[in-house]
């Protein structure tokens, strides 16, 4: 007994964000949020250093 799929997905030419592999600026879409992270948190490093070496300077 064989058994028949009647809806096999159609096969679709590749778009042209996924012909064309890796871009910059689709990156970016992507990963903002975490770009956006990762901009944050650097901040709140490099003021944490600043606040620290200001505190100990006396």
């Amino acid at each position: 007994m064989s058994l028949q799929q009647e809806h096999l997905p159609k096969d679709k030419p590749a778009t042209e964000r996924e012909g064309y592999g890796f871009s910059f600026e689709d990156f970016l879409e992507d990963q903002w949020i975490y770009l956006v992270a990762i901009i944050i948190l650097l901040a709140v490093f490099f003021y944490a250093r600043y606040a620290w070496r200001k505190r100990n300077e006396r």
